[in-house]
């Protein structure tokens, strides 16, 4: 049976095709020019947005514990208001009821000093009811001249008993310090990298 000369030159080609396969299987694919580059200033962005998006989460961690620590605070405030209005009154009954109370009150201002938002609420509620007590004992019993700060006291210890973070703000300072610091260090890496990326660009064109 004779080849048409069509089917000669498919053969041919298929052989030498053949031929070649091997080594093409074998050889390594060849990165695009200045892929290195490339990539390193891509990681340089990254990292760059990742230490700016850990700072608005670290200051936003300490506005929490600042706002958790305010609401502990102002226990202590209201404990303050509560004897100087006592004293103020001048009376011998708000005189003794101020003394009778000394203990709650020194119990509530380590709690706040301790910035413990559970015990400060807890002694807060203490210092309200021994005020209640004391002017009860004392012959007030339908309100009496402190009413309204034992019932500020009573509302202030029921928003901070959840002000957990309150300990928390030198911890969330110095994160967002730590993290404003690796923030400056990422944005310095970005434009060498960039520099250097498109070196490498322009030596390609040139």
């Amino acid at each position: 049976m004779k080849i048409r000369p069509a089917a000669t030159a498919a053969l041919v080609a298929a052989s030498a095709l053949a031929a070649l396969a091997p080594s093409q299987a074998f050889a390594a694919p060849q990165a695009p020019p200045c892929t290195k580059k490339n990539i390193a200033y891509l990681d340089a962005q990254n990292h760059h947005e990742d230490a700016e998006a850990k700072v608005t989460a670290s200051e936003q961690a300490l506005d929490r514990a600042k706002a958790d620590r305010a609401k502990v605070d102002h226990l202590g405030k209201l404990a303050e208001g509560l004897e100087k209005h006592l004293l103020w009154e001048r009376s011998k009954r708000s005189l003794r009821v101020a003394d009778k109370i000394q203990s709650e009150q020194s119990v509530l201002a380590e709690a706040v000093w301790k910035h413990d938002a559970v015990a400060s609420a807890d002694a807060a509620v203490k210092l309200a009811d021994a005020t209640d007590r004391a002017f009860k004992n004392e012959g007030d019993t339908e309100g009496h001249v402190a009413s309204e700060h034992v019932k500020a006291l009573r509302e202030g210890a029921e928003k901070a008993r959840s002000a957990t973070e309150a300990p928390n703000v030198e911890a969330r300072q110095a994160d967002l310090d730590a993290a404003r610091t690796e923030l400056t260090k990422a944005a310095k890496a970005v434009r060498p990298a960039r520099d250097a990326y498109r070196n490498c660009l322009d030596k390609l064109v040139n």
